[in-house]
Formats: C-alpha cells, structure tokens, sequence
C-alpha cells in the first residue's frame, strides 16, 4: 500500500502552525482550501493538476504562505492517509456557484480551463473537484482558481499561483548517523517559494505496511538530514535492523493565500514522490 501524506493531510499542523496563524479566534467568516496535486494523467508521460476545493465559514485569522515557513520536525505520529480534502475546519459548507480552474504558461501558452464540480463529502466537507484533465507544464505553468460565488454563500474570488517543478529524489540510508537521516532531491534556487515536505514512513511489528510517520518541512535546497532526536520510535521499531516496510513521501508545495472580501482563501499546488526501500 503506498501511503501519501498530502499536504492538506499535513494542514493538521501546518494550519495551525503555518498555513493560518489561527483557527480558534475571531467571528466566523467564508474560507476556502484550494489543494492542487500535480499527478499522472492518462497518457504514459502526461502530468495534469487534479484539485479538491472546500468552501466554508470557520474562524480563521490569517494566512502564512510557504516561504515563510521554519525547518522543522514533529515528533512520531500515525499517518494520515486523507485525500486531500481533510482540512481540519469545523464550519458549515457554503454554497461557491461556478468553480473552475485555468492554466496558462511560457511553455504552453493556451489557456486551459475545466470546471471544478461537487463531489464527495469528507468529515462533512463538500469538496470540489475536476474529473477533465487538462496538460499541464509543471514548474512554466500558472494555476488559477475562479469562484463566482453565491448570494448568501461564498463570496466571488480569483486566487493564482504557480505550478511546482518535478524533481527527483535520492535514496535514502536507513540507518541512522550521529546527525540523523540524510535526505536530498533535486533542488531549487534559494529563491523558490517553495518547501519541501518529508514523510519518513514505517511499518511496527504488529502491521505489514508503514502505519507510522516523522514529518518535517525543509528549505528546497535538496539536502535536509532529519534530527536524531525525532528517530527515537523509528529506531525503537527496529526499522533499520528488523526489515520492516518503510518508505520516504517528499512533497513539493507552493502555498499562497489571499484576502477575500469579508473572508480568506489559500491554494497549495504541489507534486509528491514516493521512496520505497528496499531493505
């Protein structure tokens, strides 16, 4: 089973420590959690931009958009396994209107633009989705989301970023150095936006896939070794001694946030690769 711990899934912490600097204060108001994961389509070497859009009304105060994010680790936790549309909000679903998502690039200058229509309902979200798969040029190509909105509901919104660049990952040792776990990929320019996130995933001895993670954010330089102080439970598990199944999700992502009108929205685009190990 590959287990993904997509970003929306991370907003368990990043919501609270990252994304919004609170989710506890204030009147409720209109909020929107735009996740856009860039994927294989259904041609052989194609990536298209598959999104989950929730609308509602929570106490939210404020957006932080990636850049501006720490390095960091958290402790040993089980991995969630959402699909991107488990953003933890408590408030009611607020009717968006007409929801679409558009891509335009210096590669593929075309505009590229498909709905995005209600779907499922996760912990009581409805989310928004496209189920037409439009091209896209990771890393040249701009993402936009226009709402437009809905008397009595959400209020009408345009919110861009960009699309992140494709990379690939190293190999990561399993043991554990004087420093901790090494992990590098390929990087981007100090400049970038960008983070990267990194699920260190393990099975224990009583399940047969990784039921267990270490989740850290790190600058996109490539390079990031994962503080010995946070592998207690992994080296616990005997992991790099028992050949438990384990595996390493990074997560590139772009967060962006805007002010709209009496509310707020936030878009993270990104792009996952999983490191299975062979040990």
């Amino acid at each position: 089973m590959n287990h993904r711990t997509s970003i929306a899934a991370a907003a368990v912490a990043l919501l609270t420590t990252a994304c919004l600097s609170s989710t506890d204060a204030g009147t409720p108001r209109p909020f929107s959690y735009i996740d856009v994961r860039e994927m294989p389509s259904s041609s052989a070497t194609g990536i298209s931009p598959f999104a989950n859009a929730v609308f509602v009304k929570d106490r939210v105060s404020g957006v932080v958009p990636s850049f501006a994010l720490n390095e960091g680790c958290n402790l040993a936790a089980a991995i969630n396994t959402d699909d991107g549309s488990d953003v933890p909000l408590s408030g009611a679903n607020l009717e968006p209107g007409n929801v679409s998502m558009t891509l335009k690039g210096s590669v593929d200058t075309t505009t590229r633009t498909v709905a995005l229509t209600p779907g499922g309902v996760s912990n009581g979200l409805l989310t928004y989705s496209n189920t037409a798969a439009p091209a896209l040029s990771a890393g040249t190509d701009s993402v936009r989301v226009d709402v437009t909105g809905a008397a009595g509901g959400f209020p009408a919104f345009s919110i861009r970023t960009a699309s992140v660049p494709r990379f690939v990952a190293q190999p990561v040792d399993d043991s554990i150095t004087a420093q901790g776990i090494r992990v590098q990929w390929t990087p981007l320019p100090l400049s970038s936006p960008t983070r990267m996130q990194i699920s260190l995933q393990y099975a224990t001895a009583k399940n047969a896939d990784p039921s267990m993670e270490v989740r850290c954010i790190a600058i996109d330089d490539g390079d990031y070794t994962i503080p010995r102080q946070y592998l207690t439970e992994w080296q616990g598990a005997g992991v790099d001694a028992d050949s438990l199944p384990h595996q390493v999700v990074f997560s590139r992502f772009n967060t962006v946030g805007a002010n709209i009108a009496d509310g707020i929205a936030v878009i993270v685009t990104r792009t996952d690769t999983t490191v299975v190990s062979q040990h």
